[in-house]
């Protein structure tokens, strides 16, 4: 499924330190991931295991969710897929999220970061996610669906871990957060993009500034997705009101 010509793509997205542009977004990513996370664990008053374990998870959930669902699966030289952070490779981002966590512990203690601020760099850090789990998926040959629900997957788990974690409901459920759909339409956007044979580099910015700009006017136009209503309670409101 996956040819010659996509060989450095794949390997644009399974060796970080070999792309300085990858290398440097995905390290502001799990810092910013860490700091998301050890900030919403120490305002609900986590000890200092809790704010590494959430600020971990927040970290690195997306992308350990979606190699786990990738695990079986093959690269072009029959390398097998595993979960990214536990390579010798790429074990430094584990530590770059326990260190954040670590220093967010004691810094929150003194100062909380504002929320608009995090906002903005959550946003960055779910478009970054996004767009790495669906390339990755496309170029292990997965089907378009397939692609699209790594790159989702990939962007908003470990928000949702996070959130569980502190007591949230988590964001990818909320009907007052476009969320996920922001990671729906950039890994659509870069699926299509690479079967009109874009360049992957051209694919993976366009599609990280689609979800980090729909998931910033989203937040500051305050639009909302369909929330369930149930017909029971439409009667109910109706009876009231007579």
């Amino acid at each position: 499924m996956v040819d010659t010509c996509n060989l450095d793509s794949l390997q644009a997205v399974q060796s970080f330190g070999e792309h300085p542009l990858f290398y440097v977004c995905c390290i502001f990513a799990t810092v910013v991931g860490a700091i998301a996370g050890a900030t919403a664990s120490s305002r609900v008053r986590m000890d200092i295991v809790g704010v590494l374990v959430c600020g971990t998870i927040a970290s690195l959930g997306g992308g350990t969710v979606r190699d786990i669902l990738l695990n079986g699966m093959m690269t072009q030289d029959g390398t097998p897929i595993t979960v990214y952070w536990v390579d010798g490779h790429d074990v430094q981002f584990l530590y770059m999220a326990l260190i954040t966590s670590l220093v967010m512990f004691y810094v929150t203690r003194f100062w909380n970061p504002p929320v608009g601020t995090i906002r903005v760099a959550d946003a960055f850090a779910m478009a970054f996610f996004t767009l790495l789990g669906a390339a990755k998926a496309y170029y292990l040959g997965c089907s378009g669906i397939v692609c699209i629900c790594m790159g989702v997957c990939t962007g908003v788990a470990g928000g949702a871990l996070r959130d569980v974690l502190t007591g949230n409901v988590p964001y990818v459920f909320r009907s007052k957060e476009v969320y996920a759909s922001a990671a729906f339409s950039g890994s659509l956007l870069f699926v299509v993009l690479q079967y009109f044979n874009c360049p992957y580099q051209v694919s993976y910015i366009l599609g990280t500034i689609l979800v980090f700009t729909l998931r910033m006017v989203a937040v500051y136009m305050n639009w909302q997705l369909p929330s369930y209503r149930s017909l029971l309670d439409t009667v109910h409101s109706d009876e009231h009101q007579k």
